[in-house]
């Protein structure tokens, strides 16, 4: 089963957190794009094993700014390549401004099924310092429409902000469920290089929770989300039951995905039946001069080692509330955990509580997930 991911780079405006490949233009030539994505379906579609698609993702950038009808030419493409399978979910992103709403009908009668609407914020201080051009009412009516339309949506919101407590953070997310979603991403504020935070918060324009009170709103978020029949089946993302995201979840079970668009990423298996990583070029005019010109915008293509699969399989399955599964080493070595990690080396981190190991899962404890990424170090330093 393969996961399909359409990248769209443009956005209205740059918000100052964002690091994702995402531009502003006055003008875009949307019938060269279409040509350009046309031509990368075309490429996948010679190349890959897996032609089961189970999820299409339109990511960005915003790509709820795309005209609808080149959304329909897409998934209509990719359907005439690939075999998208009956129950597909097909993900689109979009901001929760008036006119963009306007196209949520028509999105969802060409084959839009799940909507994941980018909030951040539900309130009008916070929304401004993060940069959002919506404002807390227009979102709350945004969501109120999408509740209509489609019976799986989602939203994001952004949490451990300048300012925040504990108890005005738990104000909004009871805000947030009061809309009953099936589905939330809760991400805590990070600062990323490049940004226009990121110079901001080095001149002292502004400052974080510190690390106790991040812990403290993280515990919090955990148990408010459990409290309310929500799932925490990944480090920043909670569901009910069967509402877990499935293009998320091909990513973090180490599946076969393919992108497209400039930026884009994919691990995927060729009829050479090795297992590539693809990266496509970035910079939007660059990506579609080099697909309508010379026929590719593919800018590294390399065979994934063993030995980067493996840590790759490690960093994205331990992300999981179930953990890294068994099943999955089996699947892509024929061999079990004892076979590619030294175990004996990790008790200590059994002993701290900090990873739970038993015949078919290496799991993260809950109380220790905000430890992750310093015990997959750990764990992936133990590899045969």
């Amino acid at each position: 089963m393969t996961a399909f991911y359409i990248h769209y780079p443009f956005c209205r405006s740059k918000c100052p957190y964002c690091d994702f490949n995402s531009h502003v233009r006055d003008s875009i030539d949307y019938k060269a794009f279409e040509q350009a994505y046309f031509k990368e379906i075309e490429y996948f579609a010679n190349n890959s094993v897996d032609k089961n698609i189970t999820s299409i993702f339109f990511g960005g950038g915003t790509p709820s700014l795309m005209p609808v009808d080149l959304v329909a030419n897409l998934i209509n493409k990719i359907s005439q390549k690939f075999t998208i399978q009956n129950d597909c979910e097909i993900t689109l992103e979009a901001n929760p401004t008036s006119s963009e709403a306007q196209k949520f009908m028509s999105l969802k009668k060409i084959g839009i099924n799940r909507l994941s609407l980018g909030i951040q914020a539900l309130n009008d201080d916070d929304l401004k310092f993060l940069g959002r051009e919506h404002s807390s009412f227009e979102a709350m009516e945004t969501i109120k429409m999408v509740q209509n339309l489609f019976d799986n949506f989602s939203f994001d919101l952004i949490y451990a902000r300048p300012n925040q407590t504990q108890n005005s953070w738990k104000q909004e997310l009871d805000k947030a469920l009061s809309f009953r979603p099936k589905h939330l991403s809760l991400y805590q504020l990070t600062i990323e290089k490049g940004t226009k935070f990121y110079s901001q918060y080095r001149d002292n324009k502004f400052t974080l929770p510190d690390e106790n009170l991040a812990s403290d709103l993280y515990n919090m978020t955990n148990q408010i989300m459990s409290d309310n029949d929500f799932e925490h089946y990944e480090i920043s993302n909670y569901a009910h039951k069967n509402f877990a995201s499935r293009h998320n979840l091909s990513y973090w079970q180490s599946d076969d995905y393919i992108g497209i668009g400039a930026g884009a990423h994919s691990r995927v298996s060729f009829v050479d039946l090795n297992r590539y990583a693809i990266q496509i070029l970035s910079e939007p005019s660059q990506w579609l001069n080099k697909n309508l010109n010379l026929g590719s915008a593919i800018q590294k293509i390399s065979k994934i080692s063993r030995i980067e699969m493996i840590e790759e399989i490690i960093m994205m399955g331990l992300r999981l509330e179930n953990g890294l599964s068994q099943a999955i080493f089996l699947k892509y070595f024929n061999q079990k955990f004892d076979q590619i990690l030294d175990l004996k080396k990790l008790n200590f981190l059994i002993e701290k509580k900090l990873l739970i190991i038993d015949e078919k899962n290496i799991r993260i404890p809950e109380e220790s997930r905000i430890l992750t990424n310093s015990i997959i170090q750990k764990i992936c330093s133990t590899i045969f």
